[in-house]
């Protein structure tokens, strides 16, 4: 291992090269750092010295980490934390008189049905602060919990990335949404029904697809929509049926001609999980958004009877 004469070592080439990482830009990273695009190209020239290695390779698109940039960018973003904790000396957190803007990221679903209780808490407990909802696709686009633009993903997580952590907020059973008067569920009836699905990033679940597989049986889904608002409205137009959680189809169906019945088929419950980047695990404001989401999930549980 080649090793390194740390004070030597300018510091500030690993604010450069953590920077440029997160940016994919040289020109961004100039901007956010607030020197000129030379300097940043100067250090990362330098960087690499030091790294023996690109660091980022130019494309198209702008910048792209080689292997070995990208395993920095975590260690790098921890140390750079751990340098403002050591330097800025804060107040405690005091919910009372905050100001901060809260930032979660969720599906339009939660926005009709955990957001209403999360705003009524953080009116009580943080009356100055205010609350930010963004989409999951910006999210992902941005990056948001990595940057530290978004404090909580709320909602259905495939999967948890590395150098994040998770909880469950609530489980939610599923239920049908058909037209009022529709005859009695059955398993050949829901089989045979146009399904109208959500397709969130374009692509749809197929839980029930593999569910109604095991019996034999399959489906057509007329209309698969980004969107859970515009489910109920297809349902009713197209005489079908959709399968969602609970507490979404609830509050969504009011007002239309709809229904909740009990699926002829079995499904596990929906779990939905509050994801944040392990940096903060010990932020309080972060732990308060935490607690209050989590109360939140607990004011809108309903009854769970088809």
């Amino acid at each position: 291992m080649r090793e390194v004469n740390l004070a030597a070592l300018d510091l500030n080439l690993l604010l450069v090269v953590a920077t440029v990482l997160e940016e994919r830009s040289a020109t961004r990273a100039a901007a956010r750092l607030h020197v000129g695009q030379s300097a940043v190209s100067n250090a990362l020239k330098r960087a690499r010295d030091v790294f023996d290695d690109p660091l980022v390779v130019r494309e198209p698109h702008g910048l792209s980490p080689t292997p070995f940039g990208t395993s920095l960018v975590a260690p790098l973003r921890a140390w750079l934390e751990e340098a403002r904790r050591l330097v800025t000396k804060s107040p405690g957190f005091d919910p009372k008189t905050t100001t901060r803007t809260f930032a979660i990221a969720c599906a339009d679903a939660l926005t009709v049905t955990l957001v209403p209780s999360l705003l009524h808490l953080l009116a009580a407990r943080a009356p100055h602060a205010s609350l930010r909802v963004v989409t999951l696709d910006r999210m992902i686009a941005g990056d948001g919990l990595v940057r530290g633009e978004i404090d909580l993903l709320v909602g259905m997580p495939p999967v948890v990335p590395p150098g994040h952590a998770a909880e469950n907020v609530y489980r939610d059973p599923m239920c049908c949404v058909v037209r009022r008067g529709t005859p009695k569920l059955t398993l050949d009836r829901f089989a045979a029904m146009p399904h109208v699905e959500l397709a969130l990033f374009g692509d749809t679940d197929d839980v029930i697809d593999r569910a109604l597989a095991r019996r034999g049986r399959s489906r057509r889904v007329v209309a698969a929509l980004p969107h859970f608002a515009a489910i109920p409205f297809a349902v009713v137009e197209t005489h079908g049926v959709a399968t969602l959680a609970r507490r979404v189809a609830e509050t969504l169906i009011a007002h239309l001609p709809l229904a909740l019945v009990r699926p002829p088929l079995p499904l596990d419950p929906l779990a939905i999980r509050q994801v944040w980047h392990r940096r903060t695990e010990h932020d309080e404001a972060v732990l308060f958004l935490r607690r209050a989401v989590l109360e939140a999930g607990t004011l809108k549980a309903r009854p769970t009877r088809a």
